[in-house]
């Protein structure tokens, strides 16, 4: 009985050891790419993460700011998406896993550029902006719940253009049957950002990073990315 006994003392003491480690991410809604702390393609992607880095991952939905904020204040372990231009502070950060590419939408047949006053800019309320598309001084910027609505007032000339990523822009020019009256330039992007994992900036934070990166590449590796967000392969 005494043997037994030490045995199970034995393997108690042991089993921390394996544990997956917990943290907590936060991140905000996105159309398309964070549906939910279950949908989305960012989602699943930090889902493969978990799986690769045998990390334990809550991911946590908050308002873009309340995210932010949340980070500051030590109440997350991390955050994505995230991108120099929300950053107030040193952070350690995961290889880029996604572009972020904002194009400048209009009406078809009208150019903004040919105004003789200050182009009136829709943009999507608590999305990160390039500093160069918000310190703009030829710009009228005002904010709008949704791609949707922000291509609405651009068809109904109440806005001159609309500035917001190709897929999420499209699928909203499509959701309003508006493909033959809205366009965009898809060679010219307004503005580029890289997107990445922010951890703190401490040796915890500069682990989990290595971590994260770790399983990025191999995720990349093994084709899984390309799946995941339905990108051919290139020969």
């Amino acid at each position: 009985m005494k043997k037994i006994t030490l045995v199970i003392f034995f393997f108690c003491s042991i089993l921390p050891s394996f544990s997956k480690e917990k943290l907590v991410l936060g991140t905000f809604i996105i159309p398309r790419y964070i549906q939910s702390s279950t949908k989305g393609e960012f989602i699943e992607l930090t889902k493969e993460i978990s799986k690769l880095s045998n990390m334990d991952i809550e991911i946590k939905i908050l308002p873009p700011k309340r995210t932010l904020l949340a980070f500051t204040q030590n109440e997350i372990d991390g955050y994505f998406p995230a991108l120099d231009a929300l950053q107030h502070g040193k952070v350690n950060k995961t290889s880029d896993f996604y572009i972020k590419e904002d194009f400048i939408f209009e009406r078809k047949l009208s150019s903004y550029k040919k105004l003789k006053t200050k182009v009136r800019v829709c943009l999507t309320r608590g999305y990160p902006y390039h500093r160069k598309v918000l310190n703009n001084k030829d710009w009228v910027i005002s904010y709008a719940s949704s791609d949707e609505n922000c291509i609405e007032l651009v068809n109904l000339n109440r806005a001159d253009i609309f500035i917001g990523e190709e897929i999420t822009g499209l699928a909203a020019i499509k959701n309003l049957n508006l493909s033959n009256k809205i366009t965009y330039n898809k060679f010219t992007p307004i503005s580029e950002q890289s997107v990445y994992f922010a951890f703190p900036d401490n040796e915890v934070g500069k682990k989990r990073s290595a971590a994260f990166d770790k399983a990025l590449k191999k995720i990349i590796m093994s084709g899984k990315y390309n799946k995941l967000f339905h990108l051919k392969e290139k020969k």
